[in-house]
């Protein structure tokens, strides 16, 4: 099994934090490997809500298709994979608010890596969680709204 948790911190609303990490069609806007997001109930986000996600994988194209497990408006968002999904994949948001903003609690868990892949994807991932939440960070900031 392969968890990476990474926590940032932004000056930004918890509200605006939270918008942003449930805008699930605006993932490829700061996930580079999310290439395309399909939303498949349409409406708000909220427990249940299906995704398709189109991720570059190891330099190809995969969907992922994910469920809101947990949703705790203004706080909290889990998507995960169908149980029988190999890997099995967990994203976790946890947002909550502190003396500068927001600190953005980040958890990716995959189960059922090929034993001889773990290093690597936990490698790569672990490089990859930072950049994503920085580019996340750019996205909310001021200059990038206007």
């Amino acid at each position: 099994m392969i968890e990476i948790e990474q926590s940032v911190g932004y000056p930004q609303s918890p509200e605006a934090v939270f918008a942003a990490v449930t805008d699930l069609a605006g993932y490829p806007a700061w996930q580079p490997d999310v290439l395309e997001v399909r939303v498949t109930d349409g409406g708000d986000v909220g427990p249940g809500t299906q995704v398709t996600q189109v991720r570059k994988v190891m330099g190809r194209r995969a969907e992922v298709r994910l469920t809101v497990t947990r949703y705790d408006a203004g706080r909290v968002l889990t998507l995960e994979t169908e149980p029988d999904a190999t890997p099995a994949v967990t994203q976790s948001y946890t947002v909550r608010p502190d003396a500068f903003g927001t600190v953005l609690d980040f958890r990716l868990t995959l189960d059922g890596v090929p034993k001889m892949a773990e290093h690597l994807v936990r490698t790569q991932l672990g490089r990859q969680a930072p950049h994503i939440l920085e580019r996340l960070g750019a996205l909310l900031s001021p200059a990038a709204i206007a």
